[in-house]
Formats: C-alpha cells, structure tokens, sequence
C-alpha cells in the first residue's frame, strides 16, 4: 500500500491555465468511512491547448455553439438523409501521426448517424411509423444519435435537474442518486415513496428501506450497462452505492465541482471515489453537465467506454490496435477527429445530417462517443463478418417496439447550456491521473517511533496484510473523528496535534 498523500504532496494536474489547478489532498470525514488520497499510477499526464476557445475549432462548429438560448425556439422544417449514399471510399485517415484504414464500419457509422436522427425527426414530425426502411432499426433498440436526445436523457433534464431545489447541492445529490441506478422506474418508486428527494431530509435507513421493498419484484439498476458499488458494509450492492453517495455529498462534491476550471478536473475527482470506474465517472459528469453546477464545453474532453472502444476496432481493425500499443490516447484522438470532421463525411457519403435544434448543430465528443457504442452494436446484424476479437458478440438481445406513448415535438434542452462558459473550449487529449480514495475502517494500534506516533490503519476492503502504518498528524488532517475514536477509547480524551 502506498504513503498517504497529505496536504504538503504536490498533486497538480498540467493544464494551459495560468493557474495550476490542485486537488484538495485532504477530504471532510466520510460516512460510514473515512477516505484518504493514496497515490495511484500515473496512466498519462495531461496536455492542453492554451486558450483554446470555440473560434479555433472548424468555422462550423464555432457558429453553432450549443450555450445559445436558441433552444426554446420552435423546430425548423426537417431534413431527410437520402436512400441513395455516394459511394465514395476513404482510404486512410491519419490521427497523430498513425495512418489508421477504416472498414465499412466507418462509412457504416455516418449513415447510422444520419438515418437514426432521420428516425427522430419523423417521429417528431408525427409521420407514422415505420420510421425507416432499414429493417435493423425497425426491430431493434437504439439509443439516439444525440445524448440529449435519450429518454433517459430528457427525464433527467426535467424530471431530475429542474424539478426540486436548485441549490446544487440538492441537484448534485439528486443527479447521483438517479445516476447510481439509471433507471426512470427506480427513481420514480422514490418519488411516490418518499414525496420528496432531497439532501436536506436524507434519511440513509429510509432509503434503504424503501428501495429493499422496490427491489424484492423489480431491479433497480438500468440493464445498459454495469454499475458496481463499493465492498463495504451491506452484501447488496444498492445499500452500498447509498453509502457511497452521503459519503460523495459528506465530501461536498458540489463544493468541489464549482471550483474546478476544467474539465478532465472534475471527472478525475469523482473517479478518485470507490467504485466509479473511468466510464461511469464520465457519464455522472454528463448527466451533470445538463445542470448549471458545471459548465464546461462539450467538445473538452471524452472517455471511450467499452462499447465505444469495441466499435472503433470494427471501423479501423487491426490498424487503430496497433496504434493503441503505442498511444494509449489514439481513442480520444479518433473520436476528436471524428468529431472535427464529421460534415466533411456526411458530405462525401452524400448524407444530409438535420443536426440538433433549429441551428442545426454538430455532434460533440460525448455524442460521437455515445454514436460509436450504439453502432458497434448495429454492425453485429449489418457487418456479421467484422468483429471485435476480444468481444466476437454477433447478437443484438433487445427487440424494439414503437410505444403508444405521444412523442414530444420538440425535446427539451438544458437551460444551463446557455451559460456563457459553455463558448470556451479547453481541450484535454490524454487520460487523467486518477488519484483514488482508500477508505480507512479502523486503526488497529499505535506506536513510537523517534518520537513520533505512527498508527497503523487497517484499510476497508482490504486484508490485514495491507494495513500501513501512517503519521498520526496526516492521519488526523483527513480523518479526525476516527483518530478521535480511537484516542477516546486508549487515551480517554481527544487527540491534540499539541499531543
């Protein structure tokens, strides 16, 4: 186990910003645990763009900012993408440096695009079903072109961030609650459960009690994706993901999130926490970034989840693989590049793309993330022969039906994309360091040494034979009340730093 990191360990991530930007060392005590920042391997260092603002990515984009109050406006006539595709090849692309050969995935992916915000469209327009002729999306479940657009999406818009207290500390826990378990029907038996939801009146035995009685006839969890909690007290993981979150909201995540300037900052800190893996750390930074308590651009930063990392071998095979060897980021790139030059593939495949809103606007990073998963899944029935060899799934488990349910004519936006902020492009092109959190459940015993007390903590979820001794000073810094505990019950009195 490494040393604890205290307050005087320089823990700095590089940007472009004349001011560095440092994550606090320390943290507030945690409930049930205590957390402290232990040292983890660097995976990359950071590198940025110095004042990379929206006026330097291509003229398109930068005229179709999405922080514009356009949103509330009445949709403009819809464009179909043709039947007919030219039929013109790229051969190449070349991503830092790595010439990388698509496949017929790649042409595959901006047809897709085209033809599922196409599907959308009509459905919008109340033209009846079916939607298109490919006889895949007819049958089967597709997310939309557009995050936003997901029903998931727009229920966390108005269900989640805009109804309730706008404090953000109270959207902050409102969002983390609905991002552990990502399901509208768990969130919605919350709600007639408990009336409200707020950070104020959170009672952790009264949620457990309440999603206990849920989870006897239903699951609680999406069946998107997985979504582990930390091995803590409870066997079952959702009583555990609630100690997780009054332990994230302990930590004042709201706090922490509003200070920093960027936005690969904010995900390292939330992934710094047990249990949030790398991409479900990115998509509660996108479920938050539909709220005013971040406000970043959409085009700073990306994380490829398994799904997406999957669809880029089936568009570039063993030539992005190969590149993967040498450059850890080529994904991020890809998905860069992808996203900088997406007109000038609709355009040589000869595809009208409506784009989002009535300005029309371009994918993000987030969105041409989102769009790899789903075609990943699409090129299983379309593209049989071209597999992912780590993966090799051929089947697409989830039919699709259209719903009886009205479809709205225009979705809605965040009003938190019109803030100004939102204009400034800083772009990361590297993985952050994540420095994770350990949870510290007890310290076993103490000693001297050189007259200086050392305590030895045993670390929750960990065997004896990782239990470290740590300074008592730092050990207090982060975790007061358990140095307390322990004082009291040998010493009978609190520790003093005068000690």
């Amino acid at each position: 186990m490494p040393p604890i990191r205290t307050k005087n360990t320089d823990n700095t991530i590089a940007c472009s910003d004349d001011e560095d930007s440092t994550f606090a060392s320390s943290v507030r005590r945690s409930v049930p645990k205590a957390f402290l920042n232990l040292p983890a391997l660097q995976l990359t260092c950071l590198e940025s763009d110095d004042n990379d603002y929206a006026s330097q990515l291509p003229v398109e984009q930068a005229r179709l900012s999405r922080s514009r109050k356009f949103y509330r406006e009445p949709s403009v006539a819809l464009i179909r993408a043709p039947r007919k595709a030219s039929s013109q090849q790229c051969e190449t692309i070349t991503v830092n440096g790595h010439v990388l050969k698509p496949t017929i995935v790649f042409d595959t992916f901006w047809r897709w695009c085209a033809e599922r915000k196409s599907i959308d469209d009509r459905r919008r327009a109340g033209e009846p079903f079916p939607w298109t002729e490919d006889e895949i999306m007819k049958t089967k479940f597709f997310c939309n072109t557009y995050r936003v657009l997901d029903k998931t999406s727009q229920f966390i818009i108005v269900e989640v961030v805009q109804k309730g207290s706008q404090d953000p500390g109270e959207i902050v826990f409102r969002v983390f609650l609905f991002s552990i378990f990502t399901k509208i029907e768990t969130w919605q038996w919350l709600k007639k459960k408990l009336g409200s939801i707020t950070w104020r009146d959170y009672s952790q035995e009264r949620y457990i009690e309440v999603l206990e009685k849920r989870a006897q006839t239903h699951t609680l969890y999406t069946g998107a994706f997985q979504s582990p909690g930390p091995k803590w007290d409870y066997q079952e993981t959702y009583k555990n993901h609630l100690l997780l979150l009054q332990t994230v909201m302990d930590n004042d995540l709201a706090g922490k999130l509003r200070k920093f300037k960027r936005m690969e900052e904010a995900y390292a800190y939330i992934a710094s926490f047990p249990s949030m893996g790398d991409f479900k750390a990115y998509q509660l930074l996108l479920n938050l970034s539909y709220s005013s308590v971040i406000n970043f651009s959409g085009n700073d930063f990306v994380i490829p989840g398994i799904g997406a990392v999957s669809g880029l071998v089936k568009m570039f095979g063993k030539s992005i693989e190969n590149a993967a060897k040498v450059d850890p980021n080529i994904r991020i790139a890809v998905i860069r590049y992808m996203m900088e030059t997406q007109q000038q593939h609709f355009c040589r495949l000869g595809l009208q793309f409506s784009g989002l809103g009535p300005n029309r606007l371009p994918m993000e990073l987030a969105d041409m993330e989102h769009a790899i998963c789903e075609v990943d899944k699409y090129a299983r029935k379309a593209h049989p022969n071209i597999v992912d060899n780590k993966k090799g799934r051929s089947e697409l488990r989830r039919n699709w039906t259209p719903s009886s349910d009205p479809y709205p004519a225009t979705p809605v936006f965040p009003d938190a994309w019109s803030h100004e902020r939102r204009n400034i492009t800083r772009r990361c092109h590297k993985v952050p360091a994540v420095q994770k959190r350990w949870a510290v459940e007890n310290i076993v015993t103490h000693r001297v040494v050189q007259g200086r007390t050392e305590c030895n903590v045993h670390w929750y979820g960990y065997s004896s034979n990782s239990d470290t001794w740590e300074p008592v000073e730092t050990l207090f810094e982060d975790t007061p009340e358990i140095v307390n505990a322990y004082w009291k019950k040998h010493f009978g009195k609190c520790y003093s730093m005068a000690h």
